[in-house]
């Protein structure tokens, strides 16, 4: 510090006699290289030990399935921005909206994000090519551009809307026939699977779509046990050094590798299979842009499996809430029920409930950016390349940002007359697409098969959860049930 105080006296002393020249600009930068490091060390970070950093702590609070938990106390106790290592990782942890609009402002032109290790490890050993959430630089542009222009229209009528309101009928079918011999739902997180990778398929396809379905869909049931496991995995190895796992055949790898590959010999099979049927959907509007046949398959094969899990769980916990607020769901049924497509879509009541839930329930708790320079956040210095991770789960749920903010509200997003929401302070304190330039592709497409898929079922059943005070919310890198939620369905007159 007294070699800083002195570095500082002689840089102004140069300042004071007006030596601007290559010597001074010199000394200049050391200043303020100086103060970027000594904001960097007083950034707030819990104690741990060498090496493994705060692992014990975050496994005692409750590992990877609690972390949404952990980083939330760890912010109430030392602020809106920190840091910490937990186990082979290291970030700076930030719930501040004010701060998460700066680093989105500040993530560049080709933003980078936090991809599991095990992922990336399983795509090297398995030499993999993925789609876009694995791309980056010129690549990620190039097809972004394309995919912004295809599946971001401002009218996404006849790729989307037709698809999806078909797949979600069927589903209100397949359940209004279950009920007749069992009106609980059981394996509710296996048939929302299917259903989801029906529509991002029936989407995919268009018309042709029901032509091909039986003998496109014969392994979407094994597909939809895999991606759960997947995940479940994943979370586990976030914990360890996964080369390490993989070196000593930990069990938890090999199952990682082994239900990876499932998926993906069903899914790489599928794709090539749909692009020589052809179609008039999503996959079809991708070649026309210009996207070549090889390309597309490692594109629709990441769709495929990001909306099978995604999409699916949102919808689990919505129906999760609306189970355990009748009132919201009666409410709801009497806005749909004489209701056109694109007046469904339209429905304040209903934007708000799945606003409210992805509040509440946010499927990706964290969002992670690698900024492309060194950068000041929270005023603290964050150099090139460190690992930010903005809090959602942390941001949704504080009083400063969403009055009783524990509390299902989902008229508090309808905007009133001046164009506010009338019961959100800072409505970007929920970003469960996130923003910028890598902002969730699918969001459209989300949205819609939700909506309607929400609309079938509330329009048809009256649902109950016969354990709903037993489902809490874990992390299997995303936010799932913590056991099979079981729906009981009566059927409406």
């Amino acid at each position: 510090m007294k070699e800083s105080g002195n570095l500082q006296r002689r840089g102004k002393r140069l300042l004071d006699n007006g030596i601007v020249n290559v010597l001074s600009l010199d000394w200049i930068q050391v200043i303020k290289h100086d103060s970027r490091k000594r904001k960097q060390e007083e950034m707030p970070e819990p104690r741990g030990i060498p090496v493994f950093g705060t692992l014990f702590s975050f496994i005692l609070s409750g590992g990877p399935k609690k972390q949404h938990e952990y980083v939330d106390k760890r912010h109430k106790e030392l602020g809106p921005v920190y840091k910490e290592r937990i186990g082979p990782t290291t970030a700076v942890f930030v719930n501040s909206i004010h701060e998460f609009r700066k680093i989105f402002r500040l993530e560049g032109s080709t933003p980078k994000h936090f991809l599991p290790e095990a992922w990336t490890l399983y795509n090297e050993i398995r030499k993999c090519r993925r789609g876009l959430l694995f791309m980056n630089g010129e690549e990620w542009v190039y097809f972004r551009k394309i995919l912004n222009k295809v599946m971001l229209l401002p009218d996404p009528t006849n790729l989307m809307i037709a698809p999806c309101q078909e797949v979600a009928i069927e589903l209100k079918r397949k359940w209004q026939k279950q009920i007749k011999t069992n009106n609980i739902i059981s394996n509710l997180q296996v048939q929302l699977y299917q259903w989801s990778i029906e529509a991002m398929m029936a989407t995919l396809m268009g018309s042709y779509w029901y032509s091909y379905k039986h003998q496109l869909s014969r392994d979407f049931e094994i597909l939809a046990e895999t991606l759960h496991e997947i995940f479940e995995y994943s979370a586990k190895l976030s914990i360890i050094p996964v080369k390490l796992a993989m070196n000593l055949r930990l069990p938890v790898w090999k199952k990682f590798v082994a239900s990876a590959d499932t998926a993906f010999e069903i899914v790489r099979m599928l794709v090539p299979e749909m692009a020589k049927l052809g179609g008039n959907g999503l996959l079809k509007k991708m070649m026309d842009e210009g996207i070549r046949a090889e390309d597309a398959i490692c594109i629709v094969t990441d769709f495929i499996l990001a909306a099978g899990d995604t999409t699916a769980t949102t919808l689990q916990w919505i129906l999760l809430l609306l189970c355990n607020h009748p009132e919201k769901q009666e409410e709801l049924f009497k806005h749909l029920k004489d209701l056109s497509q694109e007046d469904i879509l339209r429905l304040p009541l209903l934007k708000g409930i799945i606003k409210e839930s992805l509040r509440l329930y946010p499927i990706a708790p964290f969002i992670s950016r690698y900024l492309p320079e060194d950068s000041v956040i929270g005023n603290y210095f964050v150099p090139k390349g460190e690992l930010l991770v903005l809090s959602l789960y942390s941001s949704g749920r504080d009083a400063a940002n969403f009055p009783q903010p524990n509390e299902f509200r989902p008229e508090r997003w309808i905007r009133t007359q001046k164009g506010i929401y009338q019961g959100v302070v800072h409505p970007h304190a929920s970003l469960p697409f996130a923003l910028g330039a890598r902002s969730c592709i699918g969001r459209k497409l989300a949205e819609i098969q939700i909506s309607f898929a929400l609309a079938e079922l509330i329009k048809s059943f009256k649902i109950e959860c016969i354990n709903k005070n037993q489902v809490k919310l874990i992390l299997h890198l995303i936010s799932v049930p913590s056991q099979s939620i079981k729906l009981k369905l009566m059927e409406r007159n």
